[in-house]
């Protein structure tokens, strides 16, 4: 990202890669930390992987079973994330 100039789109594996690593860090925090202090990383990790599912239902990127923007409003597409970055590293490390 820090080649890329201002303005310039960033693509799927930005989002996908983006929202995998806020997923772990909220995770480490929750594990680690108080509810009320866990609370800003989850939230973090909700936005990113809400950013994720919105880019997939747009280009039709989707790569597993669960569908992006198909569940009810307030629930998390952080599992999302995971099945999407499991496939995504599947494919990297099979090729």
């Amino acid at each position: 990202m820090a080649d890329k100039k201002f303005g310039v789109p960033v693509g799927r594996e930005f989002w996908l890669r983006k929202a995998a690593l806020l997923d772990r860090v909220a995770l480490a925090e929750v594990d680690t930390y108080a509810p009320e202090v866990a609370a800003a990383a989850v939230e973090t990790a909700e936005e990113a992987a809400g950013r994720l599912a919105d880019f997939d239902h747009t280009h039709y990127t989707t790569r597993g079973p669960i569908k992006p923007l198909l569940n009810p409003p307030g629930r998390s597409y952080r599992p999302y994330v995971r099945q999407e970055y499991l496939a995504w590293l599947k494919v990297r490390t099979d090729s």
